[in-house]
C-alpha cells in the first residue's frame, strides 16, 4: 500500500485572494476583467456624484488588485486602470510594494487614500476627488499624476521619492485646517507642475525638496489663509521656477536658501503677503535670471537678501507695495547679470539693496520711490536707457532714507558709499563730467549736513566752534576757487580775473598819481622834481601852467615823459601779474609802489584819513596773498593731492 503525500495548504494574508471578495459587484467584475486584459475599466465617463451599485468598488478589492491579485485574478503588465468609479472604504497601501501601475482617473474616494511608505510603479489620480492623501515616504518609480485632482483635505507627500514628474496641473486642493500640499524633503527626479489653473487653499510646501526639472506654477492661485502660500525654502531645483502668467498668491511665497539651476520667472504674478512678506528668496541661489516684471505685483515685502543670481534680475513693469515694510529687500544679493528696474507701474517705495552686488544696473528715474537703502549697493555699469546725467542720478540718491541722506539725527547716520559708488561707475564709463558734478554735489551736501569740520567729543565747545567755523569757511572757499579739486582750471580763471581787475585799478590809480618809483635815486633826482605829486606853485593869473625848475608841473610819475628810459616803465598789467605770480619777477613790484603818507599817532586817526593810496596798498596785499593761495592750490589740484576719488 503506497502512502499518500500530505497536501500543502497555501495560506495568504487577509485580502490577498479573490475568493474573499465573492460575490463581486458589477463594477468590480468589470475592473477584474480589464486588469486581465490590460485595458481601462471605464465604469463611468466622468467623476461620479454619488455611490451606486453600478459604480461602487470596495477599497480592499482595489488594494488586492494593486498588490498583484492571485492565480485566479492575474494582473496585466499595464497595471490597474480604472475610470469613473466610487471607491468605498479606506484604500490603504501603507508600507506595501505594488508591482504594477495604478491609474485611477475621475474616481471618488470615501476616505483619504493611504500611500505612506508604499512602493509603486506609477500613480495617477487625475480628475479624481479625495478627502486628502497620506503619502509620506511614498516611493513611486515613475510619474505621479494628480492632474485636475480635487482634494478636500491635505495632500501629504513628505519625504516622497518620485522617479518622474509630480504633475498637479489644474488640481484644486483645499487643506481645510491644514496645508494644501506638503512635499517637504521630497526627491522628485522630474519636474513639479502646479499650473494650468491649479488652486490651493492652504500652504503648498516643498521645503528641502529636490527637484530634477522645472517647478512650474504658471497661472496657479494660492491662498495661504493668512500664512504661507508657497514654501520652497532650501529646495534644490535643477531647472527653472515659473511663478508667472497670472500666478496669484495670498500669503508669503518663500524661496529662502533655495538653489535654482535655471531662471526664476515671476512675470505677471500677483503676490499679497497679507501684512507679511510677499516673496522671500533670501540666500537663494539662482543660476539663471530672475524676472519680477511685466505685470508682477506684490503687496508686502519682496525679500532677496543674500541671494545669488547668475543672470539678470528684472523688475521692469512690476508693481511693488511694501505695506509698512520694505517693498523689496535685496540685502546682500549677488546678481551676475543685470538688475532691470524700469517701467514699473508706479514708484516703489522702501527698497533695501544694502550690500547687494549686481553686474549692471538698468533703471529709470520714475520707478524708484522714497525710502531707498543703498548703503553697500555696488554695480559695475549703468546700461540701456539708465540715466547717466548728474541731475537725475543725484535725484536717485536723494530718494534714500532721510537718515541715510543725512538730514536726520544731525547727519550721524549719513551713508557716503552710494555717492562714492556712483562717482566711480560714472568715471569708469567715461562720464567724467557727470562724475565731477556728483562729486562736487557730495562735498556741498557734506557741508550742509555738518559733516565738514567735525571735532572729537572731548574738545571744548569754544574750541570746537572755532575749528568748525574755520573749516567750513575754508571748505566753502575751496569749492568756490577749485570746486573741491574737481575743476582745477577754475583756479586759473580766478587768477586771470583777479589779475585783470587789479590791473584796471592800478591803471586808474596810476592816472591819479598814486604810484611812484621806489628807487630814491630816481625819486629825488632834481630833473624829475616836476614829476612828483607835490603841491604845485599856484597858477598865475594869465592861465599858464605852473613851473618847477623851469619845467611844466606834471605831478604824475606814470605820465612823466622825462623819466629815463633805462628805468622800468610802470605797466599796470605787468605790475598786477608780478604781484599775483609769487615766483615770477617782472621788476614791477621792486621798482614801483604807491606813495603812502606817514601814519597818524592814533589808529582811529589813521582810519579817518584813509586815502586812495591806502586802498591801493590793501589791494596789493590782497593780490599777493591770493596769488600765493591760488598758486599753491593749483599745484595741489593738478598733482592730484586733493582729488581723493580718482584712486
Amino acid at each position: 500500500m503506497t502512502a499518500t503525500a500530505p497536501s500543502v495548504v497555501v495560506i495568504k494574508p487577509v485580502g490577498r485572494t479573490v475568493t474573499e471578495f465573492e460575490p463581486l459587484r458589477p463594477a468590480e467584475r468589470a475592473l477584474l476583467e480589464a486588469c486581465r486584459a490590460g485595458e481601462v475599466a471605464q465604469i463611468g465617463d466622468q467623476l461620479p456624484d454619488e455611490s451606486t451599485d453600478e459604480n461602487r468598488i470596495r477599497a480592499a478589492f482595489l488594494r488586492f488588485l494593486v498588490l498583484g491579485g492571485d492565480a485566479n485574478a492575474p494582473i496585466h503588465e499595464h497595471g490597474v486602470q480604472l475610470m469613473g468609479a466610487w471607491i468605498e472604504g479606506k484604500f490603504d497601501l501603507e508600507g506595501s510594494h505594488a508591482p504594477c501601475r495604478l491609474d485611477l482617473s475621475h474616481c471618488a474616494f470615501d476616505a483619504e487614500p493611504v500611500l505612506s511608505a508604499a512602493t509603486i510603479a506609477g500613480l495617477s489620480l487625475s480628475g479624481s476627488r479625495v478627502p486628502g492623501i497620506q503619502g509620506d515616504r511614498l516611493v513611486c518609480q515613475s510619474d505621479v499624476f494628480l492632474r485636475s485632482l480635487s482634494a478636500s483635505g491635505e495632500v501629504r507627500l513628505l519625504g516622497a521619492q518620485i522617479g518622474g514628474n509630480l504633475e498637479c496641473s489644474g488640481a484644486k486642493l483645499d487643506g481645510k485646517k491644514g496645508d494644501a500640499l506638503s512635499a517637504d524633503g521630497a526627491v522628485i527626479k522630474g519636474g513639479v507642475y502646479l499650473n494650468a489653473g491649479f488652486t490651493a487653499s492652504g500652504a503648498v510646501r516643498l521645503s528641502g525638496a529636490q527637484i530634477g526639472g522645472d517647478m512650474v506654477c504658471s497661472s496657479a492661485k494660492l491662498d495661504g489663509r493668512g500664512g504661507i502660500a508657497l514654501s520652497a525654502d532650501r529646495a534644490v531645483i535643477k531647472g527653472s521656477v515659473f511663478l508667472n502668467e497670472g500666478f496669484t498668491a495670498s500669503g508669503e511665497v518663500r524661496l529662502m536658501g533655495a538653489q535654482i539651476g535655471g531662471e526664476l520667472e515671476c512675470k505677471g504674478a500677483t503676490l499679497d503677503g497679507k501684512e507679511g512678506f510677499a516673496l522671500l528668496a533670501g540666500r537663494a541661489v539662482v543660476m539663471g535670471s530672475m524676472f519680477l516684471n511685466e505685470g508682477f505685483a506684490a503687496a508686502g515685502e519682496v525679500m532677496l537678501s543674500a541671494a545669488q543670481i547668475g543672470g539678470n534680475l528684472s523688475c521692469s513693469g512690476a508693481k511693488l507695495v511694501g505695506k509698512d515694510c520694505y517693498a523689496l529687500s535685496a540685502d546682500g544679493v549677488v546678481v551676475a547679470g543685470a538688475l532691470f528696474f524700469r517701467g514699473l507701474k508706479q514708484p516703489v517705495h522702501d527698497i533695501s539693496l544694502s550690500g547687494a552686488r549686481v553686474g549692471r544696473l538698468v533703471d529709470d528715474e520714475a520707478s524708484w520711490g522714497a525710502g531707498l537703502v543703498l548703503d553697500g549697493f555696488t554695480y559695475d555699469a549703468l546700461l540701456g536707457d539708465a540715466p547717466t546725467d548728474a541731475p537725475r542720478r543725484l535725484a536717485w540718491l536723494k530718494k534714500q532714507r532721510p537718515s541715510h541722506w543725512g538730514v536726520e539725527q544731525n547727519g550721524m547716520d549719513f551713508k557716503p558709499q552710494p555717492w562714492q559708488q556712483l562717482i566711480r561707475v560714472l568715471r569708469a564709463m567715461g562720464h567724467d563730467e557727470e562724475a565731477r558734478q556728483v562729486a562736487i554735489a557730495r562735498e556741498e551736501h557734506l557741508r550742509r549736513i555738518g559733516k565738514i569740520g567735525q571735532t572729537p567729543p572731548t574738545w571744548g565747545r569754544l574750541r570746537a566752534f572755532v575749528y568748525r567755523s574755520a573749516t567750513r569757511r575754508f571748505h566753502w572757499l575751496f569749492g568756490l576757487l577749485a570746486a573741491y579739486g574737481y575743476r582745477p582750471i577754475r583756479v586759473a580763471g580766478w587768477m586771470l580775473g583777479v589779475w585783470l581787475a587789479c590791473a584796471a585799478m592800478f591803471w586808474w590809480a596810476a592816472l591819479q598819481g598814486v604810484f611812484a618809483p621806489t628807487s630814491p635815486l630816481v625819486f629825488n633826482h632834481p630833473p624829475y622834481a616836476h614829476c612828483r605829486p607835490a603841491d604845485p606853485t599856484p597858477l598865475p593869473t594869465n592861465g599858464k601852467a605852473a613851473q618847477v625848475d623851469g619845467k611844466a608841473y606834471i605831478g604824475n610819475w606814470y605820465l612823466c615823459e622825462d623819466l629815463a628810459g633805462e628805468y622800468t616803465t610802470f605797466s599796470p598789467l605787468a605790475y598786477s601779474l608780478d604781484l599775483i605770480l609769487p615766483l615770477v619777477d617782472l621788476q614791477q613790484e621792486r621798482d614801483w609802489a604807491p606813495m603812502i603818507a606817514t601814519p597818524k599817532r592814533a589808529w582811529y586817526e589813521e582810519l579817518a584819513h584813509l586815502s586812495l593810496n591806502h586802498w591801493i596798498r590793501l589791494i596789493m596785499w590782497f593780490e599777493i596773498s591770493f596769488g600765493w593761495l591760488a598758486s599753491l592750490l593749483l599745484v595741489a589740484v593738478v598733482s592730484g593731492l586733493t582729488n581723493r576719488d580718482k584712486e
